[in-house]
């Protein structure tokens, strides 16, 4: 018996695989989608919830560190007012007697509401001349108080004396919210700042309290003021409401229904948490609730809260009945407190699941798509395409006599079959035709790379040059040589800078490899990128100015405090020193204090930025600013700079940050190359409707000619110069519309005349 031998059916193998891949790619699909969106949702919501939370612990602690700096503020100016004592006088009229034996202050309808205080003195405290005094004396806070209020974001601001003296702003009739007889000084308040529970005489934050005129849960930040007897006066107060925190940094961001915000000390107390709003509780009354013994917490959230309140931020997650939660966490910097954020991960979970019914149906639809599939694809592939391979088997047996007429049944009966046929009759035919195509394409190429900007070519291993579109100065043989034998060894394309004829060119070479792996040719671009580098250093050199500005503005953020500390420590001083012993050294102090102030004023200008609009722009200050930034590499050098600056010279411009890059390197130019003991002249003066700046030094004189050519990029005589300063400085000028020149007055001297238009047709 014959044994039947099974052929492998090319469309028997497809239908196969097209089922079967069908179908693996339905499951695998469905569970990948799945599977990648849970994963994907889940981390963007860790990071997007960390982000949010250590933004917002970031603005709360700049909201306290501004209140606490106000509040300091306050506390010297008060301690000053103490000290200069001048209130003897009576009281004013505005200043009442009430029936139940308060002192309340008449309403200034002239006044708003915030540029007027109003007093609470209980009926226990006798009026006395010293009780006038304090009256007196703490009205001139009222000013102080008002700037606060407009400034920052906090509800009150008052002053309580010892002697139980209340005064507060914005104005409120504070009779409706105290008791006649009601004493301040037991307040929290008042109590946490005091001798006993704040010897360090600092700022100090009290937990959150029932505020009494009704704002709500409260936290004050109090600072101790003492008298020139060094005994305690009383406290200055700013408050800062709990809502305000809440609308201001909680409010702002979706929680999802079972988000919780949670803001607590190190200890667990509780500052702030979502149901805070709804606790009621008495005038006065203090919040101290702690997180781990209030209410029944799992031993999962209380082992969370206690890793989130040690850590400085993070992502803590854990189980709590059945629900995987997250809890996201930040200290709040230069606070003893962290925000913590609960939410449960199911809320950012996707609901959608792997239907199987559904998939089941998309199964038999792609099995019964696969029968159909497989009866057209017999009828008009296998078949046609037996007849196909016997005319191939007899044209390669020379057999031309039956070809012609199975061709044109094929033709008659197939659509695709008869494609193929037609493509064996003209395939001689169309090889002249193809080969016109082949050469128009290549014309197209040549064409192309012609409107290339920069230089494309081809050479061999041997550096001969087979394409090339167009000549370049960065690409030469001994560049050709040496990459040859880079792209040889390393098989792998490589970019390099070249500089030639005082230009930049980037060369990029690409090896075209043969099928054993060696390189048959490299491909090189050449493109001359002077212009964009240029223009990048001329962008860092703006961004060092800025720099430069923003560096200063810290700077004198830091020292303005101190240097307001000291003045009053001088002060203080000076009112100590009854015996006038040591006024000298009081006098060097302030002296120093302000010129100190001056350099801070300098500092601060010269870190303004350019504006949207136009500006009016003193030549003089930025020339001063200038030279106290290089005073002193001036000074090492002993050099003498003389100025004849006319203080009228302005400019209308917003290119403020394009004057300074103008003048400081004309005038560290100068200065660099000015000999010790040297002279540098600067003058500026009006002449017409244009500014005329000059800078004269005797350093020697410029070496190049001509003397125009010192603006041209890469120009330089310095051993570690760049060569570009100046020709951003040229870049510049001509930005404002102004003109540039360089001269030499005598021998061994240089001198840069700028001339700037003044632009006065625009008002300010």
């Amino acid at each position: 018996m014959k044994k039947v031998k099974f052929r492998k059916s090319l469309a028997t193998n497809i239908i196969v695989i097209f089922l079967v891949f069908n179908v693996l790619s339905i499951i695998l699909f469905t569970y990948y989608v799945s599977i990648k969106e849970e994963s994907k949702s889940t981390e963007y919501a860790k990071k997007s919830m960390q982000e949010i939370v250590d933004e917002k612990s970031e603005l709360i602690a700049i909201t306290f560190d501004r209140i606490k700096t106000q509040v300091q503020l306050l506390g010297i100016w008060t301690e000053k007012l103490l000290q200069d004592n001048p209130y003897s006088e009576g009281l004013s009229s505005e200043y009442v007697l009430l029936k139940d034996g308060t002192i309340n202050r008449k309403r200034d309808k002239s006044l708003s509401l915030m540029a007027q205080s109003n007093v609470m003195v209980p009926n226990t405290t006798k009026v006395t001349p010293e009780l006038v005094e304090e009256i007196n004396l703490t009205e001139e806070l009222d000013e102080a108080f008002a700037k606060i209020l407009k400034s920052e974001d906090i509800t009150w601001a008052y002053i309580a004396t010892k002697d139980n003296l209340l005064r507060c702003s914005p104005y409120r009739n504070l009779q409706d919210n105290f008791a006649s007889d009601h004493s301040q000084i037991k307040d929290i308040f008042y109590t946490m700042a005091n001798e006993e529970n704040n010897p360090q005489r600092k700022p100090v934050w009290t937990p959150p309290y029932t505020d009494y005129l009704g704002t709500g849960w409260t936290m004050t930040c109090s600072q101790p003021v003492y008298d020139q007897n060094d005994q305690l006066y009383g406290v200055i107060c700013l408050d800062l409401a709990i809502d305000n925190i809440k609308e201001k940094y909680f409010e702002g961001f979706s929680l999802g229904e079972s988000g919780k915000v949670y803001w607590l000390n190190h200890a667990g107390n509780i500052l702030y948490h979502t149901d805070f709003s709804n606790i009621k509780a008495d005038q006065g009354q203090v919040y101290e609730k702690n997180i781990f013994t209030e209410g029944r917490l799992s031993s999962e959230k209380v082992k969370a809260l206690k890793t989130a309140l040690k850590e400085e931020s993070g992502i803590e997650v854990f189980t709590e009945n059945h629900n995987q939660k997250m809890m996201v966490h930040s200290q709040v910097p230069g606070t003893d407190s962290t925000l913590v954020i609960e939410i449960n991960m199911k809320e950012f979970k996707p609901t959608s699941k792997f239907d199987l019914k559904k998939g089941l149906i998309l199964i038999v639809i792609d099995l019964f798509l696969a029968a159909i599939f497989g009866i057209l694809l017999y009828d008009k592939f296998s078949r046609p395409m037996k007849k196909l391979v016997n005319s191939a088997n007899r044209i390669s047996k020379g057999d031309y006599s039956s070809i012609q007429s199975e061709q044109e049944t094929c033709e008659d009966t197939y659509y695709e079959i008869s494609q193929l046929n037609q493509a064996f009759k003209t395939m001689n035919d169309s090889i002249e035709s193809y080969t016109e195509t082949l050469l128009d394409k290549n014309r197209q190429i040549s064409t192309i790379l012609d409107t290339i900007e920069g230089t494309l070519m081809i050479v061999d291993m041997d550096g001969a040059i087979k394409i090339q579109s167009k000549a370049s100065s960065g690409i030469c043989q001994e560049n050709i040589c040496r990459a040859i034998m880079q792209v040889k060894e390393e098989k792998q394309h490589f970019a390099e800078q070249i500089i030639a004829d005082g230009e930049v060119y980037k060369n990029v070479y690409y090896p075209i490899l043969k099928e054993d792996g060696t390189v048959d040719k490299v491909v090189i671009s050449s493109e001359c990128t002077t212009k964009s580098i240029l223009l990048e250093k001329e962008m860092q050199q703006l961004e060092k100015m800025a720099g430069v500005g923003q560096l200063s503005a810290a700077i004198v953020h830091e020292l303005k405090n101190v240097l307001a500390l000291i003045k009053g420590a001088a002060y203080i001083l000076d009112i100590l020193d009854e015996q006038k012993k040591g006024q000298k050294e009081i006098a060097t102090i302030m002296r120093a204090v302000e010129e100190a102030e001056n350099v801070i004023t300098t500092l601060l200008d010269f870190s303004k930025r350019d504006s949207s609009g136009g500006e009016m722009i003193h030549i003089g200050t930025l020339i001063n600013q200038i030279l106290l930034l290089s005073k002193k590499e001036a000074i090492g050098k002993n050099i003498d700079i003389k100025l004849d600056v006319d203080a009228s010279c302005y400019i209308y411009s917003s290119g403020r940050e394009a004057l300074k890059v103008i003048l400081q390197n004309i005038i560290i130019n100068a200065i660099q190359a000015v000999p010790y003991d040297g002279q540098i002249e600067i003058t500026c003066h009006q002449s017409g409707d244009k500014v005329l700046m000059r800078v004269r030094d005797n350093g020697g004189g410029i070496k190049i000619e001509p003397k125009e050519r010192v603006f041209e990029p890469f120009m330089t005589t310095k051993e570690t110069g760049t060569g570009i300063g100046l020709w951003i400085t040229k870049r510049l000028v001509d930005s404002l519309e102004g003109e540039i020149a360089i001269i030499e007055p005598r021998s061994g001297e240089t001198a840069f005349i700028i001339t700037i238009p003044m632009n006065r047709g625009e008002k300010v």
